[in-house]
């Protein structure tokens, strides 16, 4: 790996928009520091992940996987699936601010479990994210996953909403699971 030239830190999310892709590695902005993470490696979280992105994209949404969401003008998450408000209109961007994301999705890896299930959702409830997803393997099947899904509440934190396996979700299909929904296509 290379010598990335750095700003100075504490950085903000523009900033941390001109940093160079590394491979291997994901970077995150906390505070305007910044967190580094080696790339999920693990068979079961990528599978999952592309699944989540292929049913929101079957039902006609803008969904890719670990894009940055501005959350705060320090604060740059990555979640492990972004699904959109309305279609992308700059494929080129790294990064996407908070008003534009209808939902993230966070899958739990052991070494990401606190701050997958502590700190990410208050980030995305502070900013209004209308819908998280936290998944974790099914421990009675390491093929599967649990998906609880949570919608932000008036009060500006998440509620559970409902609970699914994601074979279960994806056999549902989009409509008839968030009917209402505030998800758009």
């Amino acid at each position: 790996m290379g010598i990335i030239d750095l700003p100075r830190l504490p950085m903000t999310a523009e900033e941390f928009q001109e940093l160079p892709e590394v491979e291997g590695r994901r970077f995150e902005l906390w505070g305007g520091n910044l967190f580094v993470m080696a790339a999920a490696q693990m068979w079961w979280h990528a599978d999952v992940a592309y699944r989540v992105v292929a049913f929101f994209r079957a039902a006609g949404c803008s969904a890719n996987h670990e894009v940055g969401v501005v959350v705060a003008p320090k604060d740059v998450p990555i979640p492990d699936v972004v699904v959109l408000r309305e279609r992308i209109s700059n494929p080129r961007r790294s990064q996407l601010p908070a008003r534009d994301v209808a939902c993230v999705v966070e899958i739990v890896s052991p070494e990401s479990a606190e701050r997958d299930t502590k700190w990410k959702p208050a980030k995305y409830a502070a900013a209004r994210i209308p819908e998280f997803w936290l998944i974790t393997e099914d421990p009675s099947d390491q093929f599967e996953a649990d998906v609880e899904i949570y919608r932000l509440t008036p009060e500006g934190t998440y509620g559970l909403s409902s609970k699914w396996e994601l074979t279960d979700l994806e056999q549902a299909g989009y409509d008839s699971r968030l009917g209402d929904s505030r998800l758009g296509a």
